[in-house]
């Protein structure tokens, strides 16, 4: 009879509640063949305590019935005590995930001693964890890791959280082991601004201009989140680019500080000019000089105020200088604390940014051929190098922006900006692009 009671060495049971009891046990002992914790500790004196009583033929149906109520409310307690230690856990995992990221940025950006850093991950896991609810279990041995080849920090800590009928099996608590790990890696932003300062930037747009350059200085480095080292460097031109004191070297002797592009086989590169010399084949150049790579932001802004309108627009030469300020090429001719990084440090990002409003209309080198074509193969040739290249037209016509869009790295990174107000905001997205991009976990 399939729903009936059955007899069984001379005793009566439901079929049903037998064959349930069995499977559950079957169950529950499929399940626990593994490492042992807590919770299986419970199932498996639910087992013993299952062959004990089954075992014993002095029952009844109603004492069996009874039993399988018992073990569906300890079966609803372990589930209880379960959902209490995986709330725990999960609150100090999220503590301990914010206080490993966060250790681990300070160990890339300031080098903290150990005993600092292992403070400072204290402070920010107690910090989270007095902004969770009050919890019934507690944290136990809480130790930092500190990896400093990586800028890596591994923080590991126990939860423990008493049962409430978990002591019923002799459980008195549940203990699991909990980590963190944070990897974290700031690139170094080696920046270039190629600014248009020729003529037609005359009256308000050159003062647009010193407006957008110092926003986008400012955010790059800006170091109110924790200390940076990125650097900034500076490349105006017009009729030609004012190479200033570095004028002498770059041209194996020039008499004036104007600049021009060199012809042959390092024409489109950024071999270095000791090897390469540049060309001076005018003496008008603007009155701003290059600046080369720097971090001082009073420097950067002091240098872009100084800024005044002038000549033509030779913009293959600014790209070209632009390039000559990130290039490692040229990390021997620069002052040493300018000196670029290698394209293939891990830790460096170089960008460089392409502006203007007009026509490239100036250049020096007819083999090479205009301005305009000697930009594109500099800019192919850049970006082929590791450089990203952010372009920014300013009220530009369109056989410039057709240009400014191929020299940017990607479509997202070209701008046409047709008031003051756009330029700036063009160059603050810039800057909060690459601050954006320097920072990978």
């Amino acid at each position: 009879m399939r729903n009936a009671f059955v007899f069984q060495k001379g005793y009566f049971y439901h079929s049903n509640a037998l064959k349930e009891m069995r499977v559950t046990v079957k169950n529950i002992a499929h399940h626990t063949h593994s490492k042992r914790t807590p919770i299986m500790s419970i199932f498996y004196e639910l087992i013993r305590w299952h062959h004990r009583i089954t075992e014993d033929r002095r029952g009844t149906v109603t004492i069996i019935f009874g039993l399988m109520v018992f073990i569906l409310l300890a079966s609803s307690g372990i589930a209880m005590d379960t959902s209490r230690i995986n709330r725990l856990t999960m609150r100090i995992n999220s503590a301990l995930d914010a206080a490993a990221l966060a250790t681990a940025r300070q160990l890339r950006l300031s080098g903290n001693s150990d005993a600092e850093l292992v403070a400072l991950a204290e402070a920010y896991f107690n910090t989270n964890m007095r902004d969770q609810i009050k919890l019934e279990g507690r944290v136990e041995n809480f130790s930092v890791q500190i990896d400093r080849e990586r800028n890596g920090i591994i923080i590991s800590a126990e939860a423990v959280l008493p049962t409430v009928l978990g002591r019923i099996f002799n459980v008195s608590e549940f203990r699991t082991s909990l980590e963190a790990r944070s990897i974290y890696t700031a690139r170094d932003i080696e920046l270039s601004m190629m600014l248009d300062v020729s003529g037609s930037m005359a009256g308000s747009k050159i003062r647009d201009l010193r407006d957008a350059a110092k926003d986008l200085a400012a955010i790059v480095l800006d170091n109110s989140r924790g200390p940076t080292k990125n650097k900034i460097g500076i490349a105006p031109y017009s009729t030609s680019v004012n190479a200033g004191i570095y004028a002498r070297l770059a041209t194996a002797g020039a008499s004036n500080s104007c600049v021009t592009e060199r012809s042959g086989s390092e024409a489109f590169t950024d071999s270095d000019p000791i090897s390469f010399p540049l060309k001076k084949k005018t003496s008008n150049c603007p009155s701003s000089t290059v600046l080369p790579l720097t971090n001082e932001l009073s420097t950067i802004e002091s240098h872009v105020d100084s800024l005044r309108d002038g000549g033509r627009t030779a913009g293959h030469l600014g790209i070209a200088w632009a390039w000559y300020l990130v290039s490692p090429k040229w990390a021997s001719f620069w002052p040493s604390s300018s000196a670029p990084g290698t394209y293939d440090d891990p830790e460096i990002m170089k960008a460089v940014i392409v502006m203007t409003d007009g026509e490239f209309n100036t250049a020096y080198e007819s083999a090479n051929g205009n301005s305009f074509e000697q930009s594109e193969q500099l800019c192919t040739n850049m970006k082929r190098a590791g450089v990203i290249v952010f372009s920014v037209g300013f009220q530009a016509p369109s056989s410039a922006l057709q240009v400014l869009r191929g020299c940017a790295s990607k479509p997202t990174y070209f701008y046409d900006a047709q008031s003051g107000d756009e330029l700036r905001n063009s160059f603050k997205r810039i800057a909060n692009e690459l601050t954006a991009l320097r920072l990978t976990m």
